[in-house]
């Protein structure tokens, strides 16, 4: 059932970089249309809790195997089904997370689970420039 619900999440808000911004919230990305991870992961969690599964936001970064500076961060969703515990859906590459996520927080939704966080005080502009890569190390034995 959660890994339909996770594909009809996908075919209802396409993905589209660009259209919702960190404050959307789930409702505002399901009725706008198109939408990204955080806006799938906001949606599933929603209806997952509606039937009553516990689900989370995850954010963190997904290694893409065609490069290795990324261009951003990611958000995915996990539910606990009853006897399973935690199980991952990516509802924005329609599969569920591996080796190759790196999770960085859980929280309800993307505010408790943001990367950084942080309050400016005093004067002036600010521009939070981040540069991230995410690569497979050689493990040593």
């Amino acid at each position: 059932m959660l890994h339909q619900l996770s594909a009809l999440v996908l075919e209802q808000v396409a993905y589209a970089p660009g259209e919702t911004q960190v404050h959307t919230s789930g409702e505002e990305a399901a009725a706008l249309g198109p939408g990204v991870c955080q806006d799938h992961a906001h949606i599933f969690i929603g209806a997952a809790r509606s039937l009553g599964v516990p689900a989370r936001y995850v954010s963190g970064y997904l290694m893409m195997d065609d490069r290795i500076e990324q261009e951003a961060g990611h958000a995915w969703a996990e539910a606990w089904p009853k006897d399973l515990g935690w199980v991952g859906f990516d509802i924005s590459n329609g599969i569920s997370p591996d080796e190759r996520y790196v999770r960085v927080a859980t929280g309800r939704d993307y505010r408790e689970a943001a990367p950084v966080t942080g309050i400016s005080w005093g004067a002036g502009d600010s521009v939070l420039q981040v540069r991230l890569a995410v690569e497979q190390q050689a493990a040593e034995q």
